[in-house]
């Protein structure tokens, strides 16, 4: 091994905007007759080897999912390596994220003999560039040219050439080479996840109609903290809305969008805007401080809980998934209706999708999430083997080796299906290519423990046509179809498409820029969501503390901030 270059490995800085998940072309169409098509024979240096008795010997290094109760007699284990004409072997990285990283770390350092494979998702960019430049990991770039032929046939079918190109291009690191194995995971539903949810009951009790415009959703929840909206005879019990402080929780990102594109959060990538190729902040304009204006009267008022900004979503779920006999205590609600109404909960048939709201100047977008390729395996410089190594990875990328991975045994656990996807809303391009579920005698391999899949999308590609192509069919119980037909899957299409044309692709910072401006953007990004609460709160005038506001971000140095992210997205655009 060589020694540990003397690099300090920074994380690496994202905007993140533009998802590449959204579908341009109808070019692959998610009939079985297409799938079987995509379908290809595993690279003839396999082949050969099997032929001649020979099964090269892998290792891979990655953390243990702890629902996986044995990797080496499993199921995917012995397909990977009937498919792939290789023997794995194993070496486990601690499970959580940060000490796996510092094992690989240490183990560099130390000369020790690094897996032929190792699977380490959370590597910064800069990480990635500074190891493969150092020779711990191989480049790929001829393999990827040469001989990716499933990855190829894959992403050729199931992908748009638009996110296949930007795939490759975020690939590479600051020197051009391609260091990691490009996977492309992309659930749509996942891109525009920020979910409103109102009380039909309420708004029927009322005489009400579900709002579609800031103004109309100010007098609703007048009305539920009013008049006694859940029928109780206690005109005080109501909670007109809230939301929450985990994932797609925040009230405060979806009615801001009423007012200007506002993605700059934590569950979006914390993106900037991007208009004729300048990029922008919305955090500092006057839109943004209407938007500001329109949440503290409704907190003001008692029409927006203001413990929506302190509890968790376990908090929202206890509210909601209370028994059936108990009064419903909240009329509109933000966050994803699956996890907060549970299973079998008869409340949930109550509510009802806001998709969007349009606000007083017009305005009406979705913040929409980056979703583009991830690059977590990579062949060492230790591999013996490493052309029999980029063999495996590349077999692995196939269509149904892929939905194995994610969804288990093929005409066990999941098969092929023609009919309406879930997703067929976004677009008609989106075809039923696979079904899940369809034997009731058999558990979900995702979500229990199992010798059957590895719990985790280690090596496979799930590009937006594939991974969207979920066949529409009924569910357990009519609590859970309801949730996710009706809240979920007939509410987000609304929304998929409520973005700017143009949002900044992901850019990646090169070193020098990353030391520049780490503290800038991590002191900016923290400040504006602790300021949005404040300002929401009342803790901070929007009137008033506005300026101020201004000269705080402008002392964090959001200027140059802004100019070294103008200067990197100017070189990712070319």
């Amino acid at each position: 091994m060589k020694k540990f270059l003397s690099l300090v490995l920074s994380s690496a800085l994202l905007i993140s905007a533009m998802a590449g998940c959204g579908p341009s072309n109808a070019d692959g169409s998610g009939s079985a007759a297409s799938v079987e098509s995509a379908v290809s024979s595993v690279s003839g240096g396999a082949e050969e080897s099997a032929a001649a008795g020979e099964k090269p010997a892998l290792t891979i290094g990655l953390r243990p999912n702890p629902l996986t109760t044995d990797y080496e007699d499993n199921y995917l284990t012995d397909l990977m390596e009937e498919t792939a004409g290789v023997s794995l072997e194993f070496f486990f990285f601690p499970s959580e994220g940060a000490e796996a990283k510092q094992k690989f770390s240490m183990m560099v350092a130390g000369g020790e003999t690094l897996p032929d494979i190792v699977v380490l998702p959370g590597l910064s960019d800069v990480e990635r560039y500074n190891y493969g430049s150092g020779g711990y990991f191989i480049p790929l770039d001829e393999y990827m040219e040469n001989d990716a032929v499933n990855w190829n046939k894959t992403m050729d079918t199931w992908a748009t050439g638009q996110q296949k190109e930007s795939v490759l291009r975020d690939a590479r690191s600051f020197d051009g080479k391609i260091y990691a194995f490009p996977q492309f995971y992309c659930d749509p539903a996942d891109a525009s996840s920020l979910y409103m949810s109102i009380n039909k009951q309420w708004l029927d009790n009322l005489k009400l109609e579900v709002p579609a415009t800031t103004d109309e959703l100010y007098t609703v929840l007048k009305a539920f903290k009013e008049q006694d909206a859940n029928g109780n005879g206690d005109s005080k019990d109501e909670i007109p809305m809230m939301g929450h402080t985990g994932w797609q929780g925040s009230a405060a990102a979806f009615l801001l969008n009423s007012f200007t594109y506002f993605a700059y959060s934590g569950d979006f990538g914390y993106q900037l805007n991007a208009e004729n190729g300048r990029l922008s902040a919305p955090f500092v304009t006057e839109e943004f401080r209407e938007g500001l204006r329109f949440l503290r009267k409704l907190v003001e008022e008692g029409l927006l809980s203001d413990l929506s900004f302190s509890q968790t979503d376990a908090e929202v779920k206890s509210i909601l998934q209370a028994p059936e006999d108990q009064d419903s205590l909240v009329g509109v609600v933000v966050g994803h209706p699956s996890p907060l109404f549970g299973t079998g909960v008869p409340r949930v048939k109550e509510y009802v999708g806001i998709p969007s709201l349009k606000g007083p100047d017009g305005v009406e977008w979705a913040p929409f999430s980056y979703q583009s390729g991830t690059y977590q395996v990579f062949i060492t410089g230790d591999c013996g083997n490493p052309d029999a190594a980029f063999r495996f990875l590349d077999a692995m990328s196939e269509t149904e080796m892929s939905l194995t991975m994610r969804f288990g045994k093929k005409d066990v656990n999941w098969r092929y299906a023609e009919g309406e996807s879930r997703y067929s809303g976004i677009g008609e391009e989106y075809k039923a290519v696979y079904e899940q579920g369809f034997d009731p005698e058999e558990t979900v391999p995702w979500t229990t423990e199992n010798a059957v899949i590895w719990h985790d999308n280690v090596f496979n590609s799930l590009p937006p046509l594939l991974m969207g192509g979920a066949l529409a069919v009924p569910y357990a119980d009519e609590y859970q179809e309801y949730k996710l037909t009706e809240l979920c899957y007939n509410v987000f299409p609304r929304r998929y498409n409520l973005h700017p044309e143009e949002m900044p692709v992901k850019v990646t910072f090169n070193e020098e820029e990353t030391d520049r401006i780490h503290d800038i953007l991590s002191s900016v990004q923290t400040y504006v969501d602790e300021s949005i609460t404040r300002f929401a709160l009342g803790d901070l005038d929007v009137e008033t503390g506005w300026e101020a506001y201004l000269a705080e971000l402008d002392t964090m140095g959001l200027a140059e901030y802004l100019e070294t992210s103008q200067a990197a997205y100017d070189r990712a655009m070319g």
